[in-house]
């Protein structure tokens, strides 16, 4: 059983711990994960290259799903903006070399791994 010397600690530090209250500090504190936007599920802003990119494969055959295509499509997309960041982050690298720059360099590599892997799945599944 907690004493009430412990109860009025932990009630004054709940207080503290709420999180942000202004809208300022709100829209601070939603933005500190972010760091490149790849772990966002959707590709929205790209839809014209996600088109492109769906008009390559008829060259196969007339699949008689588009769901693998365009899960390649967003793929290779995906995969294409993991190289510019990568590019990006190499350039900054170059400048100011800091552990915490080659710590963020690695860390693309589990979004590159997860995308080729969507990519061979796809491919897989137009294949056969």
């Amino acid at each position: 059983m907690a004493s009430k010397r412990q109860i009025k600690a932990n009630r004054a530090n709940a207080k503290r711990s709420t999180g942000p209250k202004t809208a300022i500090g709100k829209v601070r504190s939603s933005r500190n994960a972010l760091r490149h936007g790849l772990a966002r599920s959707e590709i929205g802003d790209d839809a014209e290259g996600l088109g492109t990119l769906l008009n390559t494969i008829p060259a196969l055959e007339q699949p008689s799903s588009l769901l693998g295509p365009m899960v390649w499509a967003q793929a290779q997309l995906r995969l294409s903006r993991i190289r510019e960041i990568r590019r990006g982050m190499l350039a900054t690298l170059l400048k100011c070399p800091s552990p915490k720059q080659m710590k963020r360099l690695v860390g693309l590599e589990r979004y590159e791994r997860a995308a080729r892997a969507e990519c061979r799945r796809a491919l897989r599944a137009l294949i056969g």
